[in-house]
């Protein structure tokens, strides 16, 4: 959104404000509280906040009970942890603390007015460990929550080469490798795709792909690559065991090409030979894994693999170490070495880190 598209629309929001926020804005206007100056509806970074205080850097939400389901709790709890990974404080409070006892939320204005800006909070020396490099903006998320982190690439990944099927009806893909294997050789193929109707080319490479053919992947960043390269996804699973049980339920009369890495799980072949689902397995990629000793103890370390799970343990324990895995299947490796895991809400890298810093707090 354009910056005065983003002005424009928060004082639209300022117009419709909802009960609960009328009602803290006359208990915040006018500098009420500590002669503290706030804003309502104050458009901050990408974001349009509640309520903003500038001499506090400080946030305050209010939550509505569509809050409370899990999407929109996962999203706000990432939102808060870039915030505060921009240097902002943010307190964030239900509807009905506005009504049963504002003073709860004027007491917690005050306490960060009188907090000492030296205090380190309850972050500090809380020590992370990601088995995946980071980019800068997921770096920062877990740094503005006051942690430290080490990060490294647990695993690494060669593609291979492989022969395409001559008929492509279901593909199958459980990770982003996978696709960005079979990607990479429908480009390689690229001049034979012109003038072969039977194989698919990404958007923009070819031909028009087959109206019939149809993907099923297992997590959303998989299903989003599929997506942004012309594909039709059929389905998307949270897991490969989930994946396999809708194909057996819905499809036990078709063909499917399963890509796969030399590491994948047993679960999706073994739940298609049960259920006599006809397939052809590819391997396209092979995982390495970088086993690597670390003499210091982490407080959590962020698992986003099977594979990562098993680099790290080769050399490394999990006693006394949180495991924050990126969704079951992850986890399931986990509790070969520890029962002192949590799942994230989505299999995502920010979602990871959110699960992380809600756990360490």
């Amino acid at each position: 959104m354009k910056r005065s598209n983003h002005i424009k629309f928060a004082r639209l929001l300022r117009q419709e404000l909802t009960e609960a926020e009328k009602v803290l804005w006359e208990l915040l206007r006018d500098s009420k509280v500590k002669g503290l100056k706030f804003r309502r509806q104050h458009p901050l970074k990408n974001y349009i906040v509640d309520f903003f205080c500038y001499e506090l850097n400080l946030v305050i939400e209010l939550d509505g009970g569509y809050h409370n389901h899990p999407e929109q709790k996962e999203k706000d709890e990432i939102r808060d942890l870039h915030l505060k990974a921009l240097g902002y404080k943010v307190l964030r409070f239900e509807n009905e603390t506005v009504f049963r006892d504002p003073k709860e939320i004027i007491k917690a204005i005050v306490e960060i007015k009188e907090s000492s800006p030296l205090s380190g909070g309850r972050g500090v020396g809380v020590r992370v460990l990601s088995t995946k490099r980071l980019s800068v903006s997921q770096k920062n998320l877990i740094l503005g929550a006051g942690f430290s982190v080490v990060e490294y690439d647990a695993i690494h990944i060669e593609f291979l080469d492989f022969e395409l099927p001559q008929q492509l009806e279901n593909l199958i893909f459980t990770s982003k490798n996978a696709v960005q294997a079979f990607l990479n050789k429908v480009r390689l193929k690229k001049s034979e795709l012109a003038n072969d109707k039977k194989l698919p080319s990404p958007a923009g490479e070819g031909p028009e792909m087959r109206p019939g053919l149809r993907c099923y992947c297992v997590g959303t960043k998989t299903e989003a690559l599929l997506l942004k390269n012309g594909f039709n996804v059929a389905k998307s699973a949270q897991n490969a065991a989930d994946l396999a049980d809708f194909i057996a339920k819905n499809h036990k009369d078709a063909h499917f090409c399963f890509f796969c890495g030399n590491k994948r799980r047993d679960e999706l072949p073994q739940i298609l030979k049960e259920n006599q689902i006809l397939f052809q397995e590819i391997e396209v990629y092979q995982t390495g894994l970088n086993a690597k000793k670390f003499e210091q103890k982490f407080d959590a370390v962020l698992f986003f693999s099977p594979s990562g799970v098993q680099s790290f343990t080769k050399q490394n324990d999990l006693k006394d170490t949180l495991a924050v895995c990126i969704g079951q299947t992850t986890a399931n490796e986990v509790q070969n070495h520890t029962d002192q895991y949590t799942i994230a809400n989505a299999t995502t890298i920010e979602s990871v880190i959110a699960r992380a810093v809600k756990a360490l707090k």
